[in-house]
This record gives C-alpha cells, sequence and structure tokens, in this order.
C-alpha cells in the first residue's frame, strides 16, 4: 500500500519541482541572453586586433542591436499564437547555435551577420519570458518574479562587459561566445524538461491579425504616451553612464578604476525587488513616478557631487535604483495596458525599452558638457515620469 500512495505522489512532487526551478531557471537564463548585447564594449579592441579595425562597432554591436529591438515586434504576438513554450525553447536553441558560430567567425562580414542574426534569435527570450511569467504564476507572485527577472536585464549591463573582458585576456575574445554557447545549451535543455505551456485562454485569432492588434495597440493615445515616457528608462541608463566613462578618464582614472565605479551600482539593480511591495503602496502609476523621480535626484547629484569620487559614485548608486524600481514597474504597466495580449504589450515594452538604449549611446553628442548633459537627463526623467503616471492614471486616453 505504502509503495502504490508513494508511486501516485512521485508526478505531484516532480511538478512541485519544476514549478520551483522555473523562476530561478528564467532569471538565470535573462541575465546570460541580455548580457550578449553588452558584450560589445569591451570586445572592440581586442577583436578589431584580429579581424581588422574596418566596421568593429557596426559588425559587434549596430546590427545585433537593431535586430534585438526589432525582434521583440515579431515575437511578441508569435507567442500569443504558438504559444510561450514552443518560441521559448525554440529561441534558445537557435541563440545557442549561432552564439557557438559566432565564436568561429572568419572575418569581420560573417560576423556582423551572425551578430545580426544573434540578435534577432536573442529577442525571441524576454517578451516571451514576461508573458509567460503572467501567465503561468499566482497573481501573488508575479511583483516578486518579474522583480527578479528585471534584476537580471539590469545586471547583465555591467556583468557582461565584466566577464568579456575577463574572459578576452585569458583565453581571447572567441571563447567569450563559445562558452556563452555552452551555457545556453544547458539552459535550452533545461526549459525543455521544465517549461510549460500556461493553463489559459488566449483569442484564437490568424496571425496577421495579432500583428493589426499590435499595430492598434501601439498607436493608441495611451500607448503612445507610455511610449514617450519609456523610451527614458533605458535611455538615461546607457546615456549616463556612456558621459561617465569618459568623464572619469579625463579625471584619470584608469580603465580598471571606471569598470569599477560602475561596478559599484550592482547591489542597487536588486531595488527592483522592491517595485512590487511600493506597488501595493503606492499604486502602479505612484511607483513609476517615484522612479522617474529617483532617477533624476540621483544624477542632480552627480552633478553636485562631481568633485567627490566617493560621492559622484553614490550618486550614481542612487540612480540606478530609480531605474531599477522602473524596469519592472512599467513591465507591470504594459501587462496591464495590453491585458489579455501579454505578448503585444511586451513587444512593445521591449522595442521601445532598447530603443530608448540605442538613442541613450547619443548621450556623449550632447554640447552641454558632463554636467549640462545630466541635467538635460534629469529633466527627461522628470518629464516622463509625469507622462507616464498621466498615461496610466488618465481615463479619457484609454
Amino acid at each position: 500500500m505504502s509503495m502504490t500512495v508513494s508511486a501516485s505522489h512521485a508526478p505531484v512532487a516532480g511538478r512541485s519541482a519544476k514549478r520551483a526551478a522555473l523562476v530561478p531557471l528564467l532569471v538565470t537564463t535573462a541575465l546570460l541572453v541580455l548580457m550578449q548585447l553588452y558584450v560589445s564594449i569591451p570586445l572592440q579592441q581586442p577583436v578589431a586586433a584580429d579581424l581588422g579595425s574596418a566596421g568593429v562597432t557596426a559588425a559587434l554591436a549596430s546590427g545585433y542591436s537593431f535586430f534585438y529591438a526589432l525582434g521583440f515586434l515579431v515575437y511578441g504576438p508569435l507567442s500569443d499564437h504558438f504559444g510561450r513554450r514552443r518560441i521559448l525553447v525554440a529561441g534558445l536553441a537557435a541563440l545557442t547555435v549561432v552564439t557557438l558560430a559566432v565564436g568561429f567567425a572568419p572575418s569581420m562580414g560573417v560576423l556582423a551577420v551572425l551578430r545580426a542574426v544573434q540578435g534577432a534569435a536573442a529577442a525571441t527570450f524576454a517578451p516571451t519570458a514576461l508573458a509567460f511569467l503572467g501567465e503561468a504564476l499566482p497573481p501573488r507572485r508575479h511583483a516578486t518574479a518579474i522583480g527578479a527577472i528585471s534584476v537580471a536585464f539590469l545586471s547583465a549591463g555591467i556583468m557582461g562587459q565584466l566577464a568579456a573582458a575577463a574572459i578576452a585576456v585569458v583565453g581571447g575574445w572567441r571563447w567569450t561566445f563559445l562558452i556563452s554557447g555552452i551555457l545556453l545549451a544547458a539552459l535550452t535543455v533545461a526549459a525543455f524538461i521544465v517549461i510549460r505551456e500556461p493553463d489559459v485562454d488566449r483569442p484564437h485569432q490568424p496571425l496577421p491579425v495579432r500583428y493589426a492588434a499590435l499595430i492598434r495597440f501601439a498607436v493608441r493615445p495611451r500607448s503612445l504616451l507610455i511610449c514617450l515616457g519609456h523610451l527614458v528608462v533605458l535611455g538615461g541608463f546607457v546615456g549616463m553612464y556612456n558621459l561617465l566613462g569618459p568623464h572619469l578618464a579625463v579625471a584619470g582614472l584608469t580603465a580598471t578604476e571606471v569598470m569599477l565605479v560602475r561596478a559599484a551600482a550592482l547591489p542597487a539593480m536588486f531595488c527592483s525587488l522592491l517595485a512590487g511591495p511600493l506597488a501595493r503602496r503606492l499604486g502602479v502609476a505612484g511607483t513609476a513616478l517615484a522612479g522617474f523621480t529617483l532617477a533624476a535626484a540621483g544624477l542632480v547629484a552627480e552633478v553636485l557631487l562631481d568633485g567627490a569620487l566617493i560621492g559622484l559614485t553614490a550618486a550614481g548608486i542612487v540612480f540606478v535604483a530609480g531605474v531599477a524600481i522602473l524596469v519592472p514597474t512599467m513591465i507591470t504597466i504594459w501587462g496591464e495596458a495590453a491585458h489579455p495580449a501579454r505578448g503585444v504589450g511586451m513587444a512593445v515594452n521591449g522595442f521601445v525599452l532598447f530603443l530608448g538604449a540605442g538613442f541613450g549611446s547619443y548621450a556623449t553628442a550632447l554640447p552641454y558638457g558632463f554636467a549640462g548633459s545630466l541635467g538635460v537627463v534629469a529633466g527627461l526623467y522628470l518629464a516622463a515620469g509625469v507622462i507616464v503616471f498621466v498615461a496610466h492614471t488618465g481615463r479619457r486616453l484609454r
């Protein structure tokens, strides 16, 4: 009798173990997938030394970034149509293969093509995983799970640079992609075993209808306003760090010291986990406004404390804390705006988020110097906070 009972409980125990592994698996995968976006920053010099300097920035970064952002618009409706699990697992498998191939690129032209394909494959993960979490977990776990995966998204920006730089020194730039490919292969197998399609009802619509719905959703007045504010979230993040590096170099810091200043903000990224508790107290729109305001305050503090490295570093931590609160909060706002087609909401969220990151790289072209440029970005954060708050709470725009 006891053997029969044990056998009957085995499938239940197996399902419980898979549910427990679900969020850690997706967070780990998010970290590794997003790191592929940022490894290009420290690898430009070693790649140029190996394959030639002509077009190295375009080959490593531009094609990847463009197809990564564009991919969000493609895969969100696809996951609504074909299911989250199918797109997640297939996308990870494709990303594994092309990441390994990047490590064997024989020329700059081949590298450019492979990085573009890698960006397109990597874009399958974020919109699908975020929509999956919204459906697969009970509502009480949504905020914590989205906060955890947001920590991974943000941490990848610094960890990708640190890991790529260290691996390139020890084994050469190609090993960055070879090691990533091996790790992605293991995560693909784990995803195939652990992830199951959520038991939810989605509207049964032809795929062209879903893309038409995406366009209609994106051009609604409310969506356009949220897009306008959302551009600043990562745009200001990338812009600040692009301004900070040259500024610290002029001040006499070495490349290693500049990277340490960047790395000091890593703990602040765990403030993403505060988004859920804050939303319960302030509401989602209020939490977004608080995040935008905190980020702006951090930038103003950087300007005021520029003369002291410790003060400047501490102000940067405050800024990153604000951005860390914003990322999961904006994910929630987009998910609510697009419900029940969460894939559409996550598609627009990711596209605008990383489009803003691309704009942020041009912050160094602002003609106002370090302090003036940070002041401009701080003003944009404050304006974005007001816009998003009004868009999310205003009734007439819905």
